[in-house]
């Protein structure tokens, strides 16, 4: 395992920064909560499911054991509910998401976990044994056994499906009915389909005055599987207790229970487990305060870890990152109360503009899909105008009073915060939970950031939390009104190198400390430095002056890391019967940085022959660092086919009085040995080796002069050598 990434002394003070920040929220008297997505996938994620796939054969399985495992370690008495999830364009079906509920009194809701199916090995349970569960829930409840209607699908009208039992609660007990009449036979006739049947039950042949609500038992893979309908919470806590009193009478185990969860309620809180594309996303709890999310996020880092689930991916090229899956970071208000952006209508306009001012909270912690093209696109990355008509919402936004009108408060942000193709939920700072009457769970007075990608390590994914919260506080006592920043190229061209954003990030932390938020900069060190991994170094030595005697020879030092890079959308490609929508993901990017800018007084960097062209920092001002753009890899849909492949790169460090190559180094996209890698790293020690080794010394060229060609750097590109606007020279 990896070593921690704090010391217990650092930890100490990170936990104090939490305090403050709670009360720098008390002196505005905001009171605001959190929430997060973070997800987890094997430690060897084989198949589509764990790439690409939101749905795969082995998916399920892990999300019952994951559950089953937080319940045995920190949430006694809790139940799993199996409920119907996203559904998207193209599904035949919703995809399935997993409820993990408690009482907040800590008073049990289900008993004895092992009457819980805790995985999807097939059980031996038969459609007897549903029968006995439905007639014993009649007795338990108080309703008319008569009403237990068996059904069957059509194509299979001698095979039964299961049985159905129509309850509700009107408030003082429980009601049934019975359906005979109205279906005109002794069974009820299930719609075609792989659902459960309580979801494909003739629910159009009834009469006016029906009973619709419903609960059904049936046997999937061996495992009794009870379908809840929808009911008040006190109702569903009743329900839950009488099922687990039944399965005890009857000395059965392996119970799912399915169906609708009962409306959001602070007595019951929830962890979610949904399946989404390559990873199993697990939706926290509400959390009052950062001290309960980094509680929440400390067990489910060590449930995960019990189980074989990992927040790490190891690429082929020794390239460690995180999970690929999102780990959006959610802001809102206690249940019951006005979320904190309606109730200080400054809140959310100066977080857009904070956000806008400070690229590094868009690029420092998000995933390797970035930019205009990503699922969360910078405000400005969106279209050419949304920085001006946000100046208008934001405007707009602080003049509201209160009480407000939740749906325009919604309305001002709803079409600007999107991404190119008009999608509002695909957006750095979404609104789509904030009040959009077009969810069913969209009304929830919810900020959500998107531009967040699950951390390897809980203690810095924690800490990325705080630092987001503690903007937050700052934002809430002293409201940000500065106007945007027309950033341009320089947006990418700048912001997409190492050195810039931990200045961009140094500056929040000072602002966070002016404020009075202790939010030490070092702090972040970890997750900068497992975002821009160091490719490798090379040295070189200059000789001290001839006319002075006593300087002695001077040793500088050149370092290369891994910098960002955005993969632009390319035009509609036909698909079979329809089309599919392409990322140019041929392309990647380094940065050279110096620590001593003198030493480009003496030399220059050439890569593939070409000058790099190196931009002083402000802060500190002895560093300064250049972006190297190259192609590494040749897809046969990309932009710009004439493009060579540049890698590997050779870089030579050249000495401007003699034009001499005194160091000099290749960098492998991908191993340099020329074999293909067949299968992933096995540990993140091995990942580390492959990583090493695509850095190659080069002594072959020392020595050899250099003629070094002009070449122009144009304002979008100031700070990068783009490979592709030169032709391309022999190495």
């Amino acid at each position: 395992m990896p070593a921690a990434p704090y010391r217990s002394s650092t930890w100490t003070s990170i936990r104090a920064c939490g305090d403050a920040v709670e009360a720098t929220f008390a002196k505005s008297g905001v009171l605001m909560t959190m929430g997060g997505e973070p997800t987890f996938i094997p430690h060897d994620p084989a198949g589509p499911e764990w790439n690409t796939a939101a749905l795969g054969p082995t998916k399920l399985d892990y999300a019952r054991r994951f559950a089953r495992q937080l319940i045995e370690d920190a949430y006694p008495g809790a139940v799993i509910l199996e409920t119907s999830g996203k559904h998207y364009p193209g599904e035949p079906l919703p995809r399935w998401a997993l409820l993990l509920q408690w009482r907040a009194d800590s008073v049990p809701v289900w008993h004895d976990i092992k009457r819980l199916r805790g995985d999807i090995k097939k059980g031996h349970h038969t459609l007897k044994n549903a029968q006995a569960v439905i007639a014993a829930l009649a007795k338990k409840l108080s309703v008319p056994a008569a009403g237990i209607l068996p059904t069957h699908d059509a194509a299979t009208p001698d095979a039964g499906a299961g049985f159905v039992l129509p309850l509700d609660h009107d408030g003082s007990a429980w009601i049934s009915d019975n359906w005979r009449a109205a279906l005109k036979q002794d069974s009820a006739v299930l719609f075609p389909g792989d659902s459960l049947i309580g979801l494909r039950l003739p629910l159009a042949s009834l009469g006016e005055k029906n009973l619709r609500r419903a609960l059904t038992v049936e046997v999937l893979n061996g495992a009794v599987t009870l379908f809840i309908p929808p009911l008040t919470v006190e109702a569903y806590l009743a329900l839950i207790a009488a099922i687990e009193s039944v399965f005890a009478s009857l000395k059965l185990s392996d119970a799912v229970l399915a169906g609708y969860a009962p409306p959001t309620d602070p007595r019951l809180p929830t962890i979610g487990f949904a399946s989404d594309p390559g990873v199993v996303e697990v939706n926290l709890s509400i959390c009052n305060d950062w001290a309960d999310y980094d509680r929440q996020l400390d067990r489910l880092y060590t449930a995960a870890d019990k189980i074989g689930l990992t927040a790490r991916k190891l690429q082929f090229n020794g390239r460690a990152t995180g999970t690929g899956g999102g780990a959006h970071l959610v802001f809102g208000g206690p249940l019951g109360l006005a979320s904190p952006f309606f109730a200080f209508p400054a809140l959310l306009p100066s977080a857009i503009r904070y956000f806008q001012h400070h690229p590094a909270l868009s690029y420092a912690f998000s995933g390797q899909y970035m930019g205009p093209s990503s699922q969360a696109p910078r405000i400005d990355e969106s279209t050419f105008e949304a920085l001006y008509e946000l100046e208008i919402a934001c405007a707009g936004a602080e003049q509201f009073g209160s009480p407000q009108n939740f749906a325009l408060f919604d309305l001002l942000f709803r079409d600007l915060l999107m991404d190119r193709s008009g999608n509002t939920h695909r957006a750095e700072i979404s609104v789509d939970k904030l009040w959009n009457p077009f969810a069913g769970n969209g009304r929830l007075g919810l900020v959500e950031l998107r531009a967040f990608e699950t951390h390897p390590d809980r203690e810095a994914m924690s800490v990325v939390a705080l630092f987001i919260r503690a903007i937050f506080a700052r934002l809430a006592l002293d409201p940000f009104k500065t106007p945007f920043i027309r950033w341009g190229g320089e947006l990418h061209d700048k912001f997409f190198l190492p050195a810039f954003v931990w200045e961009d990030l140094s500056a929040i932390c000072a602002d966070l400390r002016a404020h009075g938020i202790p939010f030490e900069t070092e702090w972040l060190r970890p997750l900068w430095e497992f975002r821009f991994p160091q490719c490798g170094a090379f040295s070189f030595t200059t000789p001290a002056p001839v006319k002075t005697k006593k300087a002695k020879p001077v040793t500088y030092t050149i370092a290369f890391r891994q910098a960002l890079e955005a993969w632009p959308l390319l035009g509609e490609q036909p698909n079979g019967a329809g089309t599919s929508r392409s990322v140019d993901a041929s392309m990647d990017r380094i940065e050279a940085i110096v620590s001593d800018p003198v030493a480009l007084e003496k030399g220059l960097l050439l890569v593939n022959g070409y000058p790099c062209e190196f931009r002083p920092l402000e802060n500190p001002k002895s560093v300064a660092a250049a972006g190297i753009r190259y192609r590494a890899f040749f897809l046969n849909i990309a932009l710009h086919p004439h493009v060579p492949v540049h890698a590997p790169l050779l870089i030579e460090w050249v000495d401007k009085e003699n034009l001499t190559v005194v160091a000099a180094a290749r960098w492998h996209v991908w191993n340099p040995a020329g074999t293909p890698y067949t299968v992933r790293p096995a540990t993140p020690a091995d990942a580390v080796q492959r990583f090493t080794e695509r850095w190659e010394s080069w002594p072959h060229t020392l020595g050899q002069h250099r003629w070094v060609p002009r070449i122009d750097f144009p304002p979008e590109g100031r700070h990068t050598l783009d490979l592709r606007r030169y032709p391309s020279q022999t190495r």
